[in-house]
């Protein structure tokens, strides 16, 4: 009797920058030993050199990234401003920063506007952001009537798939893939164009966005994260694992 294609126990591709796609490997690892797992990087992550005046008369800073408060912790020793985090993997790494007043919001931009919208901090507030940004959250808050600019701290560069990469997918088997952002699905997806895929690709996506920006040819509906960060997406990812697991286990 032939083997099924995706009779071996699955595996997992991660597209996100160094950093974090180790820690979440690292998580997923605890909770599948033995679990193997692809880092191939479709982002870099690129500090840019911070303005002088990034924060002159800013009342608060506001940050969608671990990689911001990074940037921004580098290039200024300013820790008494208040700061407005997207989610919580941002606000623990402001905490570590050194800074003092932290808020949280729900873990995504829109989260984040809605917060700043009902709190009305005094301004003026700066964001300080990738290059590549989802939404334009100071355009947002000055919408909202709130004093609000930003600044870029960092480039999110696209890379090309590496050979690891390439061999994951040229392998039979299910392969599990996270996508964290809209735009490193649609890397993914430009990327597979030119690589022979023998893997049946299981998406979990952070959020419907980034959901619906992976739609190559065959692949299975993207199962969505409960809310959008990363300790929802490793409980997504870990549920899909046991699921393909258990679907191994009744052939």
């Amino acid at each position: 009797m032939p083997t099924h294609p995706d009779a071996a126990a699955p595996r997992v591709l991660l597209t996100r920058p160094r950093p974090q796609a180790d820690r979440f490997a690292a998580a997923l690892r605890a909770a599948h030993p033995g679990l193997a797992i692809t880092i191939a990087p479709l982002l870099e992550i690129v500090p840019l050199a911070l303005p002088h005046d990034a924060a002159m008369g800013a009342k608060g800073l506001i940050f969608t990234s671990e990689n911001g408060v990074a940037c921004y912790a580098a290039g200024s020793a300013r820790r008494d401003l208040p700061v407005w985090c997207v989610g919580p993997r941002t606000a623990q790494a402001a905490h570590e920063a050194g800074f003092g007043t932290v808020h949280q919001a729900g873990g995504d931009a829109v989260a984040l506007i809605a917060a700043l919208r009902r709190a009305r901090p005094e301004g003026p507030l700066v964001h300080l952001h990738g290059r590549h940004m989802a939404r334009d959250i100071a355009r947002a808050l000055r919408d909202a009537g709130l004093e609000a600019r930003d600044h870029e701290v960092y480039d999110q560069r696209a890379r090309g798939l590496d050979p690891a990469a390439r061999a994951a997918l040229g392998t039979p088997g299910a392969l599990v893939v996270p996508l964290f952002s809209p735009r490193s699905a649609r890397l993914l997806v430009a990327a597979l164009a030119g690589v022979k895929v023998a893997a049946t690709l299981h998406p979990v996506a952070i959020s419907a966005a980034a959901a619906a920006a992976f739609a190559p040819p065959g692949a299975p509906k993207a199962l969505i994260s409960a809310t959008p960060d990363a300790e929802a997406m490793a409980r997504a990812v870990s549920a899909r694992i046991r699921a393909l697991e258990a679907d191994v286990s009744a052939r």
